[in-house]
């Protein structure tokens, strides 16, 4: 996790080199995809505030160079960082004005993001119906443009669906059909799509009852994401721990996973984590 971290601090000092050179030549149009790429780095890390600034900037220069694309692509950054926060009626709103600008454009990879952007919106809003709707959508154009990582997320957002909806064998299915991908892609290389898949695998067999496979997925999908630095996941991977531990009656080590994922919740200022903490505390 910290060679993670020193990479994407190191990525950041050069990022931040780009932009003093781009904008000594006035490139404007540049200078907001390096704010976007900045953005990137800054959710990366946990840093959901200055990501939000960095995506803000380049949405305002993309609308004044008239990039309709860019706009698209900071609206869907700024979609993802309100979902992080917990924020979701508001990331609905910045996925619905990133369809419209990919589809405008023709984007139809950048529909298909936004598609499952507005899925996850939904889904944490609590109307399964329409997340699963449109997790389907992003799924047909996936498949549509060959975009296999794209795939593998529509999967594992129906997955997450089907799961809220109690339909665990459905969401099982999808899970397997997610790692299955998320392995493809990353070629042997594990990838925060195999974290998160594992995350969820061990919940549904939590929820199935199944403590010894759940245990495993989800001991998994911490050690995925410590390597790779990814705190959400690592944030999930405790709470689901911590729910196992619970079901098997060790109330101790149960605490013990939920206040090191409060940890993290507080750090990243992430108020769904929170609540869903304090609750389980």
């Amino acid at each position: 996790m910290e060679r993670k971290i020193s990479a994407v601090i190191q990525s950041l000092e050069y990022l931040k080199q780009h932009l003093n050179i781009v904008k000594e030549v006035g490139d404007r149009a540049k200078e907001g995809q390096i704010y976007c790429a900045i953005g990137h780095a800054h959710e990366s890390l946990g840093d959901l505030s200055q990501a939000l600034e960095y995506y803000r900037q380049h949405l305002s220069i993309a609308k004044e160079v008239g990039d309709r694309a860019g706009e698209g692509c900071a609206y869907g950054g700024l979609g993802n960082a309100c979902q992080h926060l917990g924020d979701y009626t508001q990331a609905l709103e910045y996925h619905r004005q990133s369809l419209s600008a990919a589809k405008e454009v023709g984007d139809r990879a950048g529909e298909g993001h936004a598609f499952g952007g507005l899925g996850s919106a939904y889904q944490g809003l609590g109307d399964f119906a329409k997340a699963l709707k449109y997790h389907k959508q992003s799924l047909n154009v996936a498949k549509e443009v060959a975009d296999r990582a794209g795939e593998g997320c529509a999967y594992s957002g129906l997955a997450n669906a089907y799961q809220c909806l109690g339909d665990l064998k459905q969401a099982l299915g999808y899970h397997k059909q997610s790692l299955s991908i998320a392995e493809e892609v990353g070629n042997g290389r594990r990838t925060e799509n195999d974290g998160l898949t594992y995350c969820s695998l061990g919940n549904v067999y939590c929820q199935l009852g199944n403590f010894k496979e759940a245990t495993e997925y989800l001991t998994q999908s911490l050690s995925i994401a410590k390597e790779l630095g990814d705190i959400y996941i690592e944030q999930n991977s405790y709470i689901n721990l911590g729910d196992v531990r619970r079901a098997l009656g060790d109330l101790e080590g149960s605490i013990d996973y939920y206040l090191q994922g409060l940890k993290i919740a507080e750090e990243t200022g992430r108020k769904h984590g929170k609540s869903i903490l304090y609750c389980r505390l």
